[in-house]
C-alpha cells in the first residue's frame, strides 16, 4: 500500500520507450533540447559526447543526429513533464547502450539506476563504460565482457589492459573502457 506521497509520485512518473512504442515517438521532438542539454552536461568533464569537444558545434550536431535517428531507442523517465533520466541504444548485437544522462538530481540518478537495473535483469543490453557508470555496473552485478569479445562485437581495434579493461580511440583520443552487459553473440 502506497502512502499518498508515494502514490502521487508514481502518478507523476512516466516511462518512455521512444523508438519502441509508436505512441512515444512524439517525445523525441518534444524533449529534444532537454535531452541534448542533459547529454552535453553529462559528457562535459570527459571531452564531450563522442570525444567531439565539450560544447562544440560537432558535439551538438552528433547529439541531435542521434536524437533524430529513428533506429536509436531512447528509454527515459519523465517526471512532472520533464525528463529525469535517459539512455540511448543502437541495434548492435542486441541493444548497445551508447549514451546515458540524468538531470543531476538524486531522483534522476535513481531513475537512471532503474533503467539500467531493468536492462540487466532482462539481459537485453550491453555497453562500454568508465567512471561512475563502470562503478555502478559493478555494484549492480552486471557481467563484464572480456576485451577479446568486445573487439569482435565492435569490429574495431582495441588495446586490452587486463582481463576487463581496454583502451580504444574515441574522437581521436585514447579512452579506458570496461564493457558490461548481455550482448547477443551469434556462433
Amino acid at each position: 500500500m502506497f502512502t499518498f506521497t508515494e502514490f502521487h509520485k508514481q502518478l507523476n512518473e512516466r516511462f518512455l520507450s521512444i523508438g519502441l512504442n509508436p505512441n512515444h515517438e512524439k517525445h523525441r521532438e518534444k524533449h529534444r533540447q532537454e535531452m541534448h542539454d542533459m547529454i552535453v552536461k553529462s559528457y562535459a568533464k570527459i571531452g564531450g559526447y563522442g570525444g567531439l569537444g565539450s560544447g562544440s558545434q560537432k558535439e551538438s550536431e552528433a547529439i541531435h543526429n542521434d536524437i533524430s535517428d529513428k533506429n536509436i531507442i531512447i528509454k527515459a523517465t519523465k517526471r512532472n513533464g520533464k525528463i529525469s533520466a535517459l539512455n540511448f541504444y543502437k541495434k548492435s548485437h542486441g541493444r548497445k547502450s551508447i549514451t546515458s544522462a540524468t538531470d543531476g538530481t538524486e531522483q534522476g540518478k535513481s531513475d537512471w539506476k532503474k533503467i539500467k537495473l531493468e536492462d540487466h535483469e532482462q539481459k537485453r543490453s550491453w555497453g562500454e563504460t568508465s567512471g561512475a557508470v563502470e562503478h555502478l555496473s559493478r555494484k549492480m552485478g552486471v557481467p563484464v565482457i572480456h576485451p577479446n569479445t568486445v573487439q569482435k562485437l565492435l569490429g574495431k581495434k582495441i588495446n586490452p589492459i587486463d582481463d576487463e579493461a581496454y583502451e580504444r580511440d574515441i574522437g581521436g583520443h585514447p579512452h579506458r573502457k570496461v564493457a558490461f552487459g548481455h550482448p547477443k553473440i551469434s556462433s
